[in-house]
C-alpha cells in the first residue's frame, strides 16, 4: 500500500477513505481490533454513544464556543 501523510484531525471521509483501501482481511482485523478496544457496555444506539462522549467532553472543559471553532470550515 503506498504511504500518504495526513494531516491530524481527520475528517470521517478522510478515515473511511483510508479503511476502503484496506484488503478485506485488514479490514476484518481493524474491526476485531475495535470490538476488542471498545468499552464492554455496548448497550446503546449512536445517538447515546454521542451523548455520553459529549458529556466526557463537556466534563474535560469543552465548550460549544470551542466546538464551534474546532468544526469550523477553514477551506
Amino acid at each position: 500500500m503506498n504511504q500518504k501523510t495526513y494531516q491530524l484531525p481527520l475528517t470521517f471521509e478522510q478515515i473511511l477513505n483510508l479503511v476502503l483501501q484496506l484488503t478485506a482481511q485488514e479490514q476484518e482485523q481493524l474491526i476485531q481490533q475495535i470490538k476488542k478496544n471498545s468499552p464492554k457496555n455496548q448497550n446503546g444506539d449512536l445517538l447515546s454513544v454521542c451523548d455520553r462522549i459529549g458529556r466526557n467532553a463537556q466534563a474535560k472543559g469543552l465548550t460549544e464556543d470551542i466546538l464551534e471553532e474546532l468544526l469550523a470550515d477553514e477551506s
